[in-house]
């Protein structure tokens, strides 16, 4: 009877790992390095998400502020999502989560995504638990212009990731998503897509979307297809305010 219910649990994270998120593997996440002496007060407020391994979202923001618990901080996610937004009209989703970084080392945390909407059966297992908690590292950032961020969830036997590039401003200089792409063993480059920040017509209120409900937070939703690389010339390439020699690499793990 145990084994017949490990196999199904098997079963339903498989499935799950492979319907929603961009990259899914056998194995351990890859080791990724995190940023030294990382200030997670710098790093609060907005970022534009100009790059990440889901390929179907459009004009995603993280707001990132302190949170109610000590020691936590709030991450809202903003993007344009659903039927709506494909004829032309307002269809903003929002979704908020809980960030919670490492007491000794800052720049890895856990993001923990609401999954009280999920649909069933998820919002009938206790997978919901664990699917909707991520670790988080920030690999690279110098706080005033770009950040290299990546996500990555073991369940059982598969890992599931995600790559972002954050940035200030919703345009960012090609070189400067060149540095934020994270380039170690078990991560693909080539996965980096493009997120499109023009015409969103943001407005200031959306509708309120648990991260279970349809993509399991910010690792879900994408298909499992490779991407060809961005065509930074394509509005990509503008970018707004001095980079200097503050940028703050994690390097070589």
């Amino acid at each position: 009877m145990l084994g017949r219910g490990l196999a199904g649990v098997v079963v339903v994270v498989v499935l799950v790992a492979s319907a929603q998120a961009h990259e899914a593997f056998l194995g351990d996440c890859p080791s990724v390095p995190s940023v030294k002496d990382f200030n997670m007060e710098r790093f609060e407020g907005l970022w534009y998400v100009v790059e990440s391994f889901e390929s179907r979202e459009e004009c995603v923001t993280w707001n990132i502020s302190r949170g109610e618990e000590k020691g936590t901080w709030q991450l809202r996610e903003s993007k344009k999502s659903g039927v709506l937004h494909s004829v032309g009209l307002s269809d903003s989703v929002f979704t908020t989560a809980k960030l919670t970084p490492d007491t000794i080392d800052m720049a890895r945390m856990t993001a923990s995504w609401p999954t009280s909407d999920c649909s069933p059966p998820l919002s009938l297992s206790p997978l919901t638990d664990i699917l909707g908690k991520y670790p988080l590292t920030v690999h690279m950032t110098d706080y005033d212009n770009v950040a290299g961020v990546f996500l990555c969830q073991e369940i059982a036997i598969m890992q599931r990731q995600n790559g972002i590039i954050l940035s200030r401003t919703p345009i960012l200089k090609v070189n400067l998503k060149q540095m934020a792409r994270l380039n170690v063993p078990g991560v693909k480059v080539e996965y980096y897509t493009p997120v499109r920040q023009y015409n969103c017509n943001r407005p200031q209120e959306g509708i309120q979307h648990g991260a279970g409900s349809s993509d399991l937070g910010p690792l879900g939703g994408a298909s499992l297809t490779s991407h060809d690389d961005d065509d930074d010339n394509g509005g990509y390439d503008g970018f707004s305010g001095d980079m200097g020699d503050h940028v703050v690499d994690a390097g070589t793990p």
